[in-house]
């Protein structure tokens, strides 16, 4: 596969998604490239270069750099993104901390469009957004390793789009006034000048959403996808193709900002009337019809 201008060529999900890790790992404990690069005898620039998923590593440089960083099973950790069953364009993570290795690529990605189905991501969830059951384990890590990374108004680090497929306006989680204060906090986003794009794929449109949480990230010059449901599949190259047609068909089918962000006062509005009468559900219909 040859690379277009601007970006690298494919050596496949497991060198970005690791890099970013050990990246991650790394300003967590607050230390600088030679630093860390001292550990394993390497150079600034050559541990740079691993940590953009562009240089050579080995087993045993990242094995030291993890005890290092105080992960004491990082062997069990890339069990998934180094074993047998890998393919050249496919990572399948679900060992523990993959959840950290997710946000890692969350935090070092240059842009981000994310295609969410099931639950608000994480990345624009406001304090006490309610959850279900997948979330609460999904978002589990022991212990945590790598700070949840919140998309705020005024971030201007990153391009970022969210998706929301329009059945997730319907769900109240039976929590309506927490999924109210939800609503807001997402218009909050969408009208703030440096916020990200919030579009809305209309219910009535018909499009088959991902089972879980879709992610493109643009990770140091080149695309990777992340499928997160209970554990995270990673995909670049022509692997990619399912899960490039998924998100292109939801960009596709969204409404665009005004009409998302109509959608999303509707939304806040029913869950607000939800809060006060149960029963009562009189603006179902404008986020239905």
């Amino acid at each position: 596969m040859s690379a277009t201008p601007g970006t690298t060529p494919d050596r496949g999900p497991a060198p970005l998604v690791l890099g970013a890790y050990l990246r991650s790992l790394r300003l967590a404990k607050g230390l600088t490239l030679s630093e860390a690069a001292q550990t394993i005898h390497r150079s600034a620039a050559e541990l740079s270069r691993m940590e953009l998923g562009q240089g050579a590593e080995s087993q045993r440089d990242m094995d030291t750099l993890a005890r290092f960083y105080g992960v004491t099973d990082f062997a069990t950790t890339v069990g998934s993104p180094r074993g047998a069953e890998r393919e050249p364009g496919t990572v399948r993570d679900d060992d523990d901390g993959w959840v950290d290795r997710l946000r890692a690529c969350e935090h070092h990605a240059s842009a981000i469009c994310v295609y969410a189905s099931v639950i608000v991501p994480r990345i624009v969830q406001t304090m006490g957004c309610p959850v279900d059951h997948l979330t609460l384990l999904t978002t589990a890590t022991r212990p945590p390793r790598i700070p949840a990374h919140t998309v705020l108004p005024d971030q201007t680090r990153q391009d970022v789009t969210v998706l929301l497929d329009g059945a997730m306006l319907l769900r109240t989680f039976a929590n309506p006034a927490a999924m109210a204060a939800q609503m807001a906090y997402l218009q909050r986003l969408q009208e703030s000048p440096q916020g990200p794009r919030i579009l809305v794929v209309p219910f009535q449109a018909g499009v088959l959403p991902p089972p879980g949480t879709l992610y493109r990230f643009h990770l140091h010059g080149q695309e990777l996808f992340a499928e997160e449901t209970w554990g995270a599949l990673y995909t670049t190259g022509a692997d990619s193709q399912a899960a490039r047609g998924s998100m292109d068909t939801g960009l596709a089918a969204a409404k665009d900002p005004e009409a998302s962000a109509a959608m999303l006062d509707i939304a806040r509005r029913r869950y607000e009337l939800l809060a006060k009468d149960p029963e009562s559900d009189p603006l179902l219909e404008e986020l239905t019809a």
